[in-house]
């Protein structure tokens, strides 16, 4: 029998050849092939340096701004990130921030870790900084604590509280290294994502995110992957940000990265730069089709450790399958570290004997309300909001997860291959088995997803 080429990843092994060729409505979805306005990322760096939009050039800041024994910060981005940026950004940008005359003991570079967990020795080398990086610099670190060391400095418009780190407000100069990118209930992540919740206070993050919530959808349908109108809360961010604007100088480096590769370089205005993004991102993005699939095949690649970073591959999928809850989402995703989130999986127990509807107004009440909110706490939702247009179990994840597990907690089927030679024969049967299961459509629309930063937006939904 001979097979399409669909080819997509199990951690970091590609499989291939698993869709036969005699199905006929098969698609791989791509975006848009994006030409960079460079080819040598130092040197397009250095120019927008000090060519920036919406602020005077970086050499004018220093030399205006800085003086020997002021701090200059560095905010970048934790583990939780690839930090492909971090790692292009920082050697040339600091050499030129020496060059202008600032000291490297002034220069200090803060890890916007929000309230995740703060990374360990071995995370700050081999994820944030790289080793060469971190040799030089690791004595200049500073770690971002959403529990101490931040100031009150008011309110916004919607009432939440802004705690920021002290060590940040009392800079002359805040440089921001920023990897814009789709987010599934901000919209938009990087540029201001970096402030708030980079270096907030938690009261500030457990205020701002559950503004995504809503009782009968799981989120508002204004906080979904790529939309920032409206959406109440990267408007937050963006407000926080804006207040903090008067009180420092903030001057944002933003990129895109695609598949491995810086492809956009943008500095200025952090504001602006989150702006400017919008439109690239859209062409990197974004995938416009007419029909929902019945199967869609998804990976996240080597970000597929646990379950708690795979959801990123279900929601996308989500937006890609039909919603009458017929169709099917297999998500390749070796989970080798588990769940990866105490919050996500006490929740899931909670509900796991309640219907969907009732779970989700269930750990929305209980888990998600200004109070009680703590980041893990936004996936329960995330996940019953698909659940109530894709079927339970109809979520298939091949994986090192326990299957009894995935079934009775996260109402997901799951496949375990002994090794990743058995996952192409393992997707095989699934193809053959969704048939079997659905006589009516001998011939499914197949779409096959190789990136989960995708937005596929479907002309006329099945609901």
């Amino acid at each position: 029998m001979l097979f399409h080429r669909t080819p997509i990843k199990y951690g970091s092994t590609v499989v291939d050849e698993f869709i036969p060729s005699t199905l006929t409505d098969v698609h791989v979805l791509e975006a848009e092939d994006f030409t960079p306005d460079f080819t040598d990322f130092e040197e397009k760096l250095a120019e927008v340096l000090e060519s920036p939009i919406g602020t005077p050039p970086l050499s004018a800041l220093v030399s205006q701004l800085y003086t020997s024994g002021k701090q200059v910060t560095i905010i970048v981005d934790d583990n939780t990130r690839p930090n492909i940026h971090t790692k292009m950004i920082l050697p040339p940008l600091t050499r030129r921030l020496m060059e202008l005359g600032v000291k490297k003991e002034d220069i200090k570079i803060m890890i916007a870790s929000g309230s995740h967990v703060p990374p360990n020795e071995d995370a700050l080398e081999n994820k944030v900084l790289g080793p060469e990086i971190y040799a030089e610099w690791k004595d200049n670190v500073l770690i971002h604590d959403c529990d101490s060391g931040n100031r009150y400095m008011g309110k916004t418009s919607l009432g939440t509280p802004i705690y920021i780190d002290e060590r940040v407000l009392d800079s002359c100069l805040v440089i921001v290294l920023s990897d814009s990118e789709y987010h599934y209930f901000a919209g938009q992540a990087g540029t201001v994502k970096l402030f708030c919740p980079g270096v907030a206070g938690r009261e500030t993050i457990r205020i701002n995110h559950p503004r995504m919530f809503d009782l009968e959808r799981g989120f508002l349908p204004t906080c979904r992957l790529g939309n920032t109108k409206g959406n109440p809360v990267i408007e937050d961010m963006i407000e926080i940000t804006e207040m903090m604007k008067e009180h420092l100088t903030i001057f944002c480096v933003d990129t895109i990265v695609d598949h491995g590769e810086v492809v956009y370089v943008q500095a200025g205005d952090i504001i602006e730069c989150h702006k400017a993004a919008s439109e690239p991102l859209r062409r990197l993005r974004v995938v416009e089709v007419d029909e929902p699939a019945d199967i869609v095949f998804v990976s996240v690649g080597e970000l597929g450790i646990n379950l708690y970073q795979a959801g990123k591959g279900i929601h996308a999928a989500w937006n890609a399958v039909r919603h009458d809850k017929r169709g099917w989402i297999v998500l390749l995703a070796p989970c080798e570290d588990g769940i990866g989130s105490a919050a996500y999986e006490e929740a899931m127990v909670a509900t796991k004997d309640m219907s969907v509807k009732d779970a989700l107004r269930y750990v929305i009440q209980t888990y998600c309300t200004e109070k009680t909110f703590k980041i893990g706490n936004q996936k329960p939702p995330d996940l019953f909001r698909i659940l109530l247009d894709v079927e339970e179990r109809n979520i298939k994840v091949v994986t090192q997860l326990d299957p009894d597990v995935l079934s009775e907690v996260y109402r997901m089927e799951g496949l375990n291959p002994s090794d990743s030679s058995e996952v192409q024969s393992l997707l095989r049967g699934l193809v053959e088995r969704y048939i079997k299961e659905n006589p009516d459509t001998p011939n499914p629309r197949i779409y096959v997803l190789p990136d989960a930063g995708l937005l596929i937006n479907v002309a006329h939904q099945k609901e």
